[in-house]
């Protein structure tokens, strides 16, 4: 095809020994240079994040570059051009490995959209349960203290009760004896009642 010739090395800043990066690999490895994932991606037809997958199964070249704080993977030119050249008689493209690629990312990214959906879910479900479970324990204090009171009340019904059956038996036994003494102030005869005899 007329746009996949040989990939040219980029530009890149001087390091602290004064070789660029693609000179100091050129050196090492005997390689024609090294490019970033990107430029990799892009000739391969697939994302950043699938050239980093073929680094760590060792089907492309790669060297982990730090400045300061920064890391970026640099891929070897020749190795990405073998994996192409292996890639095309095994029948992929550059638009069916884009369509493999893009539909990895969308199935990746669909499965963190589905965890965190579940995550939010969840986190619903436990105040829900948590909240569920202050009602219960708050309804469990109020039933105690309703039986509590219940049973209180029945004991004070119950002691009124015996009162009131212990102050009519009292009276019944008042009514009693002063019945009894008028029957005997009746039996008495006039003159003894008069006289106190």
């Amino acid at each position: 095809m007329p746009g996949e010739g040989k990939i040219s090395v980029m530009a890149e800043e001087p390091t602290a020994g004064g070789q660029d990066r693609g000179t100091q690999a050129d050196t090492a490895s005997g390689s024609s240079g090294w490019i970033t994932t990107d430029v990799a991606a892009k000739a391969l037809g697939v994302s950043p994040r699938t050239i980093r997958r073929f680094i760590e199964r060792g089907e492309l070249e790669g060297q982990l570059e730090e400045e300061g704080i920064t890391k970026a993977w640099m891929v070897s030119i020749d190795s990405l051009h073998a994996l192409r050249d292996r890639r095309r008689p095994e029948g992929h493209d550059r638009r069916e490995a884009a369509d493999v690629s893009a539909t990895v990312d969308n199935a990746e990214d669909t499965l963190a959209d589905v965890l965190r959906d579940l995550a939010g879910r969840l986190e619903t479900r436990i105040a829900e349960a948590t909240e569920l479970r202050t009602r219960l324990e708050i309804t469990e204090r109020a039933e105690s203290s309703l039986r509590e009171e219940r049973g209180r009340l029945l004991a004070d019904i119950e002691r009124e009760r015996s009162e009131r059956e212990n102050d009519r038996q009292r009276a019944e036994e008042e009514l009693q004896r002063l019945r009894a003494e008028l029957e005997a102030e009746r039996s008495k005869g006039f003159w003894r009642r008069l006289f106190g005899g």
